[in-house]
């Protein structure tokens, strides 16, 4: 049996290129082509048919055509990626018959990203004369290493750990400022909700009010201080938001059932602990 690659499968390659930035918001985009966003460095928020994914370093992002879809990321970022309009039988778009996942992780970041190399290298050689066939090779290459990286496990979909959270913002946020005053109006304001409403929403996700949830984040963050530096306890209190060191003593004992000095002391003579098995070796 034999048959004309061209009756089967129609391929345009419209663009290859390395974006790089220090923090990315796109909402609404709609393309007329396929994108295919390997992540070098960085982490995106992206979102599509109202689910939201996480995509890191070594995964692939996959914006279909027609289809509108956000992409947020608060940090430096380096994207590889290419525009891609592929069509079975000339009319139907290959990602519908052969659906992947919004986000997959790659199984070989190292041979994903030589291969991009390759196709980049050639894209950029415009008198080639064997440039579109090469590029189009090398698109199905990369492709190919996609839908291996999926069926091995590499797709990520909304049911998993890896979707993000609804109020995801909201934390920044909190961890930004745990040393100012902070309120459920102000939270709530982030996302243009009414108080009473977010305060329901939030703690259906994480089982804490938002105010409950900021006490918790200073805390943490005071326990870490405390392991980690020699602040004093006002200078701890006051840069997780509590109005003074007694404030401050009490609401960590209520949680830990100890007090900070009590705490520090212990991390200290846990370390001290460490030091003479570590030189006997």
């Amino acid at each position: 049996m034999s048959f004309s690659v061209s009756d089967q499968l129609k391929v345009t390659l419209f663009d290859v290129k390395k974006i790089q930035y220090k923090s990315r918001v796109i909402f609404d985009y709609v393309q007329s082509c396929c994108t295919v966003a390997y992540i070098k460095k960085g982490e995106v928020t992206t979102t599509f048919e109202g689910k939201e994914y996480v995509a890191k370093q070594g995964d692939v992002m996959i914006h279909r055509p027609h289809k509108p879809f956000n992409v947020i990321s608060k940090t430096d970022g380096i994207h590889y990626l290419f525009n891609i309009d592929l069509k079975v039988m000339e009319e139907v778009d290959f990602f519908s018959m052969y659906p992947l996942g919004k986000v997959v992780k790659i199984r070989d970041p190292i041979l994903y990203e030589k291969k991009f190399d390759e196709l980049r290298s050639i894209w950029l050689q415009e008198t080639n004369e064997y440039r579109t066939v090469q590029s189009s090779f090398l698109a199905f290459s990369l492709l190919h290493e996609v839908i291996e990286s999926s069926k091995f496990g590499g797709k990520r979909s909304p049911n998993e750990e890896y979707i993000t959270d609804r109020f995801n913002n909201v934390l920044h946020y909190i961890e930004k400022r745990l040393g100012e005053n902070i309120t459920r109006d102000e939270l709530a304001q982030i996302y243009h909700m009414n108080p009473v409403y977010f305060s329901r929403a939030f703690k259906e996700i994480y089982g804490l009010t938002p105010m409950k949830m900021v006490k918790k984040l200073r805390l943490l963050h005071a326990k870490r201080l405390l392991e980690t530096t020699d602040y004093t306890m006002e200078v701890i209190a006051q840069k997780c938001g509590f109005c003074d060191s007694p404030h401050f003593t009490h609401a960590f004992r209520s949680a830990f059932k100890i007090s900070p000095s009590e705490f520090r002391k212990s991390i200290k003579n846990t370390k001290r602990g460490f030091i003479p098995t570590l030189l006997d070796k």
